[in-house]
């Protein structure tokens, strides 16, 4: 009996410790919902990239951007025209709390918010979200996977000519 008590304690602690990065990235559901609300919603865009073809992506790409792009497992966009108010506004919510700011530009008329979720575990995923938005636009955008916040922006390069 004491066998098959230490055995199935073994059994629940590898599988708590297996599903502990799962349950840590759970708060992202949030997130997934408002993404199929507003996807191929009238005078909204949205566009997913899973990882097969950001690997595509990497074939044309300095090794910097290759190197970044092999840490992404799906990058999600939604943009909106018109009453993009209630898209950002059910972002901004959906991320509340989970996510920290970490930095926000005000100007003209546009606001732009960056956040990041991150566990602190090396091996759990990061949620990067963007928050951009106008009077009449809103594009959210995020990035799924394990990275280097500060190389984010050189993924604005892929596609441009060199």
């Amino acid at each position: 009996n004491l066998i098959n008590y230490m055995t199935m304690k073994r059994f629940i602690t590898i599988l708590l410790l297996t599903l502990l990065p799962l349950i840590a990235f759970a708060q992202s559901s949030d997130l997934d919902e408002v993404y199929e609300e507003y996807a191929g919603k009238e005078g909204c865009e949205s566009y997913i990239y899973g990882k097969r073809m950001i690997s595509m992506m990497q074939e044309n790409a300095s090794n910097d951007v290759r190197k970044l792009l092999d840490g992404i497992d799906m990058i999600r966009i939604i943009s909106a025209v018109g009453d993009s108010g209630s898209l950002q506004s059910e972002v901004i919510s959906a991320i509340k709390g989970d996510y920290e700011l970490i930095s926000r530009m005000d100007e003209g008329g546009s606001s732009s918010r960056f956040y990041l979720y991150d566990t602190g575990d090396k091996h759990s995923k990061m949620s990067f979200v963007m928050v951009n938005s106008t009077s009449d636009s809103c594009v959210i955008l995020e990035i799924i996977g394990r990275f280097d916040v500060k190389d984010i922006s050189k993924l604005s390069v892929i596609g441009q000519k060199r």
